[in-house]
């Protein structure tokens, strides 16, 4: 892995390597890689519009449940589609209708879901956040419809080969975050703390290839929306007090662990996934436990001069979202599933329907993942077999200041996906 993880001393400071998992899978960005080309000083791009027969795609997010509130999504959506539309030729020369669906972090609503996208007939459906993926994606995907994601933790999500595509990177990157994060510890002891919703845990109900790496893993469940977790902390660090702890769910989730794993007093390595990181975080977490921790990233919010940042927040300041927190993961990575979704299907032809999206988006050559600061993907599924759906394995390392930004990154495992 790239870059020092260093260890913290007796305070509870610890090292943090910060992965995105958006209930998924690692996201990463390979920020030392081109960025996306844009055609003009705005980073908006040479206006293109779209001028053929419109295509409705559907859209599925949680929005605002009882203990979250990711309803910045649906104004990143439409902002992105006002930009695809006007600037990218919408899809093949089709402006997208964008069939949005909220599911509340229902799993009932979640199904609801699913049926009005195919009743309503979409070409494709984009995914944000959702608790309960699978009860959208099951019909859909038996529908044929293609489906398209920043990413996923659901194992059966990723194994399909056939019209699924997951844009950050899979079971691999997280592989070589939590097994890299305790060869730096040295240490074979690995606590998950993880958010108690099945998009979350699933992750973790195959140990495998955590065990082949000489790890022992026990994975410790919190409820949504608990706000002290001393009393669970107390328990982590007493069965692990030195060893490895990662920790996967959002901001508040996570500010909550940190500062209970901080109080209880741990001496180890702590690991986390991007989505943990924001202002609220900085603001919550003392400087002193932010300072010198390793990160990895779904992309550089921390650098607005990255050209590719400057496009995300440039589109959601013309297109009508400058109000949405740009320092949310949230936000960027909604924005990397529906830039991934243009990218992926440029070169079509013809008609838009599920089969030739589906097609065109095998097709892709090797591109930049919009808002990823470089990072490139491929939906061939050649990125990794064993999880045909993902379209990259890159993942990048950063390391934070005092005010919990990132100030330097190196990019992991970025090489070509061959055609």
């Amino acid at each position: 892995m790239g870059g020092t993880m260093n260890t913290r001393p007796s305070r509870g400071r610890a090292v943090r390597l910060v992965t995105l998992l958006a209930t998924s899978a690692i996201a990463v960005a390979a920020f030392a890689g081109p960025a996306q080309a844009a055609a003009s000083d705005s980073g908006l791009g040479t206006k293109n519009p779209a001028k053929g027969t419109p295509v409705k795609i559907g859209f599925i997010t949680d929005g605002k449940g009882t203990a979250t509130d990711n309803s910045i999504e649906s104004d990143v959506a439409d902002a992105a589609v006002k930009w695809i539309n006007q600037y990218k030729n919408g899809v093949g020369g089709h402006p997208i209708e964008l069939d949005t669906c909220v599911t509340g972090a229902d799993p009932a609503k979640s199904v609801d879901c699913a049926n009005q996208m195919i009743q309503d007939n979409v070409a494709a459906v984009i995914f944000g956040s959702n608790q309960f993926t699978a009860n959208s994606w099951t019909p859909i995907h038996a529908a044929n419809i293609p489906t398209f994601m920043a990413s996923s933790g659901n194992p059966s999500i990723k194994a399909d080969p056939t019209n699924t595509f997951v844009f950050n990177a899979g079971l691999s990157a997280l592989n070589t975050v939590i097994v890299g994060g305790a060869k730096e510890a040295k240490t074979k002891q690995v606590t998950v703390v993880v958010i108690d919703v099945p998009a979350a845990t699933q992750i973790f109900a195959d140990k495998t290839p955590f065990t082949k790496a000489g790890l022992t893993m026990d994975v410790v469940p919190v409820a949504l929306g608990t706000a002290d977790m001393t009393p669970q902390m107390q328990k982590v660090v007493s069965n692990n007090p030195k060893g490895e702890v990662f920790v996967l769910g959002n901001d508040t989730f996570c500010i909550a662990a940190f500062n209970g794993l901080r109080t209880a007093g741990f001496k180890g390595t702590v690991t986390t996934g991007s989505a943990c990181l924001s202002d609220a975080t900085r603001t919550a977490v003392p400087a002193d436990f932010l300072k010198g921790i390793k990160i990895s990233a779904t992309s550089p919010l921390d650098t607005p001069k990255d050209p590719t940042i400057k496009q995300y927040y440039t589109v959601l300041d013309k297109f009508g979202a400058s109000g949405v927190d740009k320092t949310r993961t949230t936000g960027v990575t909604l924005f990397q599933g529906i830039g991934g979704f243009e990218v992926a299907t440029a070169a079509l032809k013809g008609d838009a329907t599920p089969a030739t999206i589906t097609a065109t988006a095998k097709a892709m050559p090797w591109s930049v993942l919009p808002a990823s600061g470089g990072l490139h993907f491929r939906c061939n599924g050649k990125a990794a077999p064993a999880e045909p759906a993902t379209c990259t394995n890159a993942i990048l390392l950063a390391t934070l200041d005092g005010q919990g930004k990132a100030t330097k990154y190196t990019v992991v495992n970025d090489a070509q996906i061959p055609g």
